[in-house]
Order: C-alpha cells, then structure tokens, then sequence
C-alpha cells in the first residue's frame, strides 16, 4: 500500500489578464487568498521582479506556495506544496481565477513523500551513455579517415593535372 503524505500540484495559467499581478501588492495578496483557500499559515514572504519574470512566495509550515508570472507571455506557473495531510491544494483554484483571470487552466497533481517501510528502492544500472561515447569517438575516428582519404585521392588528382 502507498502512504503518500505529500501533495505538489503544478498549475498552468494561459492568456491570463496581464494587469492581473501589477505590483508586489497585488502579487501578494494574490498569495495570500491562496494560502487563506487552503488553510495554509503563512509564516514568510518572497517577492523578486526582473524584466521578464515576476516570482512571489508564500511559506508555511511543510508547505509552500509560489507563482511565477511572465506578463509578456501572459502566462503564470504556479506552484503548490504541502507535506501536510490537511492542506488541500486543489481549493486554491478559485482564487487563482478570480486573480489572474487566465482563460484557460491546467493543473498536474504529484503525490509526494512515499512513506512505505517495505518500499524497495528501485535500482536499475545502465551503461548506454558510455557505449554511446565511446561509439561516438569510434564515429569520428572512421568520418576523419573518409576525410583524410578523399583529400589525399584529390591532391593526387590535382598534381597530375597540369604542365610539369
């Protein structure tokens, strides 16, 4: 039996308002719905600005909530994390509309945090990266020969052409 404890959902905002996050306030409070929609305590805030990227952040404990909006593009990445069972994620859907009006959603949900005592890692070796390599290098070293052969086969050509 699986005992996920963890839940990461990763939502995709397209052709949302691009007025939608027009300062660090707006971003914020956006945060701060979201937090409030799933009962997430927010004990920390990030909020960075460049050019193409606006990235806002929300802690709480065992979770996280952060959105990365690209105003160009019209588009936000959001992303939620919660290693708490009570959190649900998925509430935060309606503030995210009624935030960044995005025409159309999509959210990929992950369950996290495997917690199974007789969970076996799964291993599993291959040596096809190096086999691809060393046939690479084995590749390189006939094309150089084809190479070196056709420039000689024409230099002869070449010199016995011509007054001696």
């Amino acid at each position: 039996m699986d005992n996920y404890i963890g839940k990461h959902l990763l939502i995709d905002c397209y052709n949302c308002d691009m007025d939608a996050i027009e300062s660090s306030e707006t971003a914020l409070h956006t945060l701060a719905d979201a937090a409030e929609k799933i009962g997430m305590v927010v004990k920390d805030t990030f909020f960075h600005e460049s050019e193409e990227e606006i990235t806002a952040a929300a802690y709480g404990p065992k979770s996280h909530i952060c959105i990365h909006w690209y105003p160009k593009l019209c588009y936000a990445a959001v992303d939620i994390y919660s290693f708490d069972q009570d959190l649900k994620p998925a509430r935060t859907m309606a503030a995210l509309r009624a935030s960044l009006h995005p025409e159309k959603i999509r959210a990929t949900s992950v369950k996290r945090g495997n917690i199974n005592p007789d969970m076996k890692p799964n291993i599993k070796s291959k040596s096809t990266t190096l086999h691809k390599f060393k046939n690479t290098g084995q590749q390189m070293k006939t094309a150089g020969q084809k190479v070196a052969n056709y420039m000689r086969h024409k230099n002869e050509k070449r010199d016995t052409l011509g007054p001696e």
